[in-house]
């Protein structure tokens, strides 16, 4: 039997169970309506906001097993104001064929400060995934429609270009500047009969620079000229070229280029190459049974699968100039030193100073930076049990907190 959408209460605070607003409530009542109560699919969806085809779905699931509607949440904002309020304008532009970076570029422009993530959030309440669709609905041009990829002749090259990612071009000062072919040479990297490496590398970089999130989407930028100019190619390669680029390429090929590009950037000023700041950074896989160890990310607050990674960062210029993610819990204490033996093969000499945290290593390590010269700071948590103890030899308080001074003057 059918009944009127959201009745009045019999007693006071009823209303919360007519009108849920947290997701999982909401599944909660929407499934005690149609599985229950026996009120049709069409007025469940109408009630609870869903699609008629996403209340059949959440009944099939329901039925095969998942039931956790209310488990206990990781730590983080109770509610989101701003998302629920767009919410139905949210579902309104996916029923229209949007997807959500296109659902993002409207609430943009309409004064919605929402990102992907908070618009994916929503989608995945019941809505139905959006499959990909043809470049020309998506208002690309076919990729079959491009120029084949190759290397650029300049002679055949119009005199005059229209590009929406001319910023690109100011970068090749600095790429100039540190010889990118000749990194690419000394690393060894491979190209193709038609496709150089560095045309694989400027390809991928020209994604990096443009934010692109994945390089799937390359054929959002393939054929802008400016895209093209930058890489030293006709059209930037497709997405399968680029994403099977790396199964080429072996370890030892990324240190050499590591080398080569820190060595280049100490000579043309871009890294001064004397202090340090070291960290770890956890990248969080999001496939299934991935073979991969578990670290803390920070972003989630948990402990997770994920790829564990490794940089530096020269203290004066803020630039990147080693980054390593091979790493497992096995080898992640010797990085430190790991990183002074790369940077002595680079200028023959140790880092004058490196900063991080106290965990980033073990005592073991810090002798053996003891041991090689090379100074340090350990960075501390600035909680109150820190801040009760004494500044004796070898601590320095700073701003509330303690920063543990250790190596040789």
């Amino acid at each position: 039997m059918e009944q009127a959408a959201n009745p009045a209460p019999a007693r006071a605070g009823g209303e919360f169970f007519g009108q849920p607003v947290l997701p999982a409530h909401r599944r909660y009542e929407a499934l005690r309506a149609y599985l229950w109560e026996g009120v049709s699919a069409a007025e469940v969806a109408a009630r609870f906001g869903y699609t008629e085809a996403s209340v059949v779905s959440l009944a099939r699931d329901f039925r095969a097993g998942e039931r956790d509607f209310f488990a206990q949440a990781r730590p983080g904002p109770r509610s989101a104001p701003a998302k629920q309020a767009a919410r139905g304008r949210i579902i309104e532009l996916r029923l229209a064929g949007h997807s959500v970076a296109e659902i993002a570029v409207v609430l943009r422009a309409e004064g919605i400060g929402l990102n992907r993530t908070g618009i994916g959030e929503i989608l995945a309440e019941g809505l139905p995934r959006l499959w990909p669709r043809p470049h020309a609905a998506r208002g690309l041009p076919r990729r079959e429609n491009l120029t084949r990829t190759r290397v650029i002749d300049f002679n055949a090259w119009p005199a005059q270009n229209s590009s929406r990612l001319a910023g690109l071009l100011l970068t090749l000062p600095d790429l100039v500047a540190l010889d990118l072919p000749a990194l690419v040479a000394a690393a060894g990297y491979p190209g193709t009969r038609v496709i150089p490496a560095v045309g694989y590398l400027l390809s991928l970089l020209a994604l990096k620079l443009t934010t692109v999130r994945r390089v799937s989407h390359v054929d959002d930028l393939a054929a802008d000229p400016g895209a093209a100019l930058f890489a030293g190619l006709t059209t930037l390669p497709k997405a399968t070229a680029l994403t099977t680029y790396s199964y080429r390429l072996q370890h030892r090929k990324q240190t050499a280029l590591l080398a080569a590009l820190g060595s280049a950037m100490t000579r043309t000023g871009l890294a001064a190459g004397d202090e340090f700041n070291l960290d770890f950074h956890a990248v969080m896989h999001w496939g299934d049974d991935p073979a991969l160890e578990k670290h803390y990310v920070p972003r989630r607050s948990q402990r997770t699968r994920s790829v564990l990674t490794f940089f530096a960062e020269d203290q004066a210029t803020h630039t990147l100039v080693y980054a390593n993610a091979d790493l497992s819990k096995a080898t992640q204490n010797q990085e430190v030193i790991a990183f002074c033996d790369h940077w002595k093969t680079v200028t023959g000499r140790d880092p004058a100073l490196l900063v991080f945290d106290s965990r980033l290593t073990t005592q073991a390590q810090l002798a053996t930076l003891d041991a090689r010269g090379v100074r340090f700071l350990t960075l501390r948590g600035r909680t109150p049990h820190p801040q009760r103890r004494s500044t004796g030899a070898g601590t320095v308080p700073e701003r509330g907190g303690l920063v543990l001074v250790r190596g040789v003057a």
